[in-house]
């Protein structure tokens, strides 16, 4: 996946959200940089530290979903934007921390 840090910053402001907290976020980006990780966990990680530790003020839902889009079509990939809705949510309300679990999730919506 290519963003960077900043550029994940940049994209939440777009939705009206400030940085509150960036360890989530800085642990995420160290496992992006991983090579022993394929593509959707490196995803996973990411969305996790979005959608379950709430780095941002607002639009975090927002921030994940873009992200996700983003990934897709830099992969060549479809997806199911209804599922993938449908998991975004689930992921933020029930707090699902489990990185298989969330991976299984993203790979469900994305072909």
């Amino acid at each position: 996946m290519k963003i960077s840090k900043k550029e994940l910053i940049r994209i939440n402001k777009g939705f009206g959200g400030n940085l509150r907290s960036d360890s989530s976020l800085d642990f995420a980006f160290e496992r992006l940089g991983s090579k022993k990780l394929g593509a959707f966990k490196k995803l996973a990680y990411l969305i996790r530290a979005i959608l379950v530790d709430h780095p941002f003020s607002d639009g975090n839902k927002r921030t994940a979903a873009f992200v996700i889009f983003a990934f897709a079509g830099e992969n060549n990939k479809k997806l199911d934007r209804d599922l993938l809705l449908h998991h975004i949510v689930s992921i933020a309300s029930k707090n699902i921390q489990d990185i298989r679990n969330i991976e299984w999730r993203l790979k469900n919506a994305i072909k």
